[in-house]
């Protein structure tokens, strides 16, 4: 008996420390994504103008100042999404999981989401690749309004067997 107590509790915190790992590692890839959104911003004129001359063969400077503003726009939105998800990972890197400001910080991401998306259909007029950016980030949105529900019934249920105890 004694033995199994000893295994049970080792297990726990060989899966914290493996939880904690994979926070970790997440909130690096986040701040590496930030890096990147970074440079994107940086170089971003020069890469819509590469991507209205080259790919959308779209010659006309004001719809190149339209892509730019468009993609400027959803730089914006990303950085959003990216600063969200780092709060998140911060709290469940302090074990506050089931709360009500994680529901509120997957709403913002669900919905930035849907605003990128918004804005590459917008983009979409000017090159049509951007259209397909459009679905993934709807689809997206889609996946952490999912999330977000299953969260949302863990903290009621959560809640009514705090009541209960």
């Amino acid at each position: 008996m004694l033995m199994e107590s000893i295994f049970e509790s080792s297990r726990e915190v060989t899966n914290m420390k493996y939880h904690d790992v994979i926070i970790r590692w997440s909130k690096i890839s986040t701040l590496l994504f930030i890096a990147m959104v970074l440079v994107g911003d940086i170089f971003g004129f020069a890469i819509t103008k590469y991507i209205c001359y080259i790919w959308a063969e779209v010659f006309d400077p004001a719809r190149v100042i339209g892509l730019s503003v468009v993609y400027y726009l959803g730089t914006v939105g990303t950085y959003i999404i990216l600063f969200s998800l780092l709060k998140l990972l911060s709290n469940m890197g302090k074990n506050v999981v089931f709360e009500r400001t994680n529901l509120k910080l997957m709403n913002i991401i669900a919905f930035t989401f849907v605003g990128v998306a918004v804005d590459c259909l917008v983009g979409g007029f000017i090159w049509s690749g951007s259209f397909i950016l459009a679905v993934l980030a709807l689809f997206l949105a889609l996946v952490v309004q999912s999330v977000r529900v299953v969260f949302d019934k863990a903290i009621t249920m959560k809640e009514e067997l705090d009541l209960t105890i």
